[in-house]
C-alpha cells in the first residue's frame, strides 16, 4: 500500500557510528518511513533491554549497522546490547538486514578514531557475532553514501511484503513531512547533547567513604552462591536492584546471610517491621543507579 509507513529499528554501537546512524535515519525518513532507535527516546525507569525489546516488537523491520566495535556488554549474558538486539529480532522473526563495514572503511575509521575505532577487548566475540550476521541479508558499506543507498534499495524490496503492518495515515493525520523534519532535528540535537554530557565531569560521590570504582572493585571480589549460582556482590546489586528499590522478601536462611553481607557496605538495610525484607539504603540506591548508567555507556 502506497501510504503504509514502515517502522524500522536501527541497531548499532553508538559513539563510533554517530555519522552512520544519522545517515541511516535520514535515508529512512527520505524513503517515507519511520526510524526507531535508542537515541530517539529518553530512558525511563525500566531496564534498557525491556525498552529495546518493546521497540523491536513494535517495529516492522530490524536494521543492523555493524562497524568495528562489539559494544557495551550486558553483565548477565556477557554479550553486547547490539548482539542481544540482533538475537531478539531473529527470535521474533523480524524481517532484517545488515549493513556491514568493509575492511577498507574499517582501516580508515581506525586511522581517524585511533583505538576507539575498532574493538580492543572483545575481538573474539565480535568475530563470532559478525559470522552470524553474514548468514543473513547483508550489504557492505564504505561511507555514509553506501549506507543510504543500501537502505533505499532494501526498504524498497521490503515495502511490498503484505505481512508488514506498518502505519497507515488516517483522515485526520498530522503533517508527516513536518514530523519527519522534527524527528531528524531532535535526533541530531539529542546526539549533540549526549556528546556534551559525556564530556562533563561530576564531583565523585562516596559510598561508605569509597569512590564508585573502589566500591565496584570491592564488591566484584566478593563471591557468594545464590540460587545455586556463583555471583559477585556487584552482580547481586545489578540482578536484584529493581526489587531492592522497592522491597525484597527472602525466606531462605542461606540467601538471607548472603544479603546480610551487603549490609556491611551500607548499601542495603532490613525493613524495621519485617526482618525478612531487604531494601536499598539511599547510598545503595544511588550506587545502583550509577552502576546502571555506567553499564549503558
Amino acid at each position: 500500500m502506497k501510504d503504509k509507513k514502515l517502522q524500522i529499528f536501527v541497531s548499532s554501537t553508538y559513539l563510533d557510528l554517530l555519522q552512520e546512524r544519522q545517515a541511516a535515519v535520514e535515508a529512512i525518513l527520505s524513503s517515507g518511513h519511520i526510524p526507531a532507535g535508542m537515541e530517539l527516546f529518553a530512558a525511563g525507569d525500566e531496564s534498557q533491554m525491556i525498552v529495546i525489546k518493546r521497540w523491536i516488537d513494535e517495529s516492522d523491520i530490524y536494521l543492523l549497522i555493524l562497524g568495528g566495535r562489539y559494544g557495551s556488554i550486558d553483565r548477565k549474558t556477557g554479550k553486547s546490547y547490539t548482539h542481544l538486539e540482533f538475537e531478539y529480532a531473529i527470535k521474533k522473526r523480524k524481517p532484517l538486514f545488515a549493513l556491514v563495514i568493509s575492511e577498507e572503511a574499517l582501516d580508515n575509521k581506525a586511522a581517524i578514531l585511533g583505538r576507539s575505532g575498532f574493538e580492543q577487548e572483545h575481538q573474539k566475540e565480535l568475530k563470532k557475532f559478525k559470522s552470524i550476521v553474514l548468514k543473513n541479508l547483508v550489504k557492505f558499506w564504505s561511507d555514509c553514501k553506501d549506507i543510504k543507498i543500501g537502505i533505499h534499495e532494501t526498504i524498497s524490496e521490503f515495502s511490498y511484503r503484505k505481512e508488514l503492518v506498518g502505519w497507515i495515515r488516517g483522515d485526520n493525520a498530522v503533517n508527516t513531512g513536518f514530523l519527519a523534519e522534527e524527528i531528524a532535528r531532535l535526533t541530531k540535537e539529542n546526539s549533540e547533547l549526549r556528546n556534551k554530557l559525556s564530556n562533563l565531569t561530576y564531583p565523585e560521590s562516596l559510598y561508605s567513604t569509597l569512590s564508585y570504582r573502589q566500591m565496584e572493585e570491592l564488591l566484584g571480589k566478593q563471591i557468594i552462591v545464590l540460587n545455586e549460582k556463583e555471583m559477585t556482590l556487584f552482580d547481586v546489586i545489578i540482578s536484584y536492584g529493581e526489587q531492592l528499590t522497592k522491597k525484597l522478601f527472602i525466606d531462605n536462611i542461606q540467601e538471607r546471610r548472603n544479603f546480610e553481607k551487603l549490609k556491611l557496605y551500607k548499601l542495603i538495610e532490613k525493613d524495621p517491621t519485617y526482618l525478612d525484607e531487604f531494601r536499598f539504603t539511599e547510598e545503595g540506591h544511588n550506587f545502583y543507579l550509577r552502576a546502571l548508567a555506567m553499564n549503558q555507556k
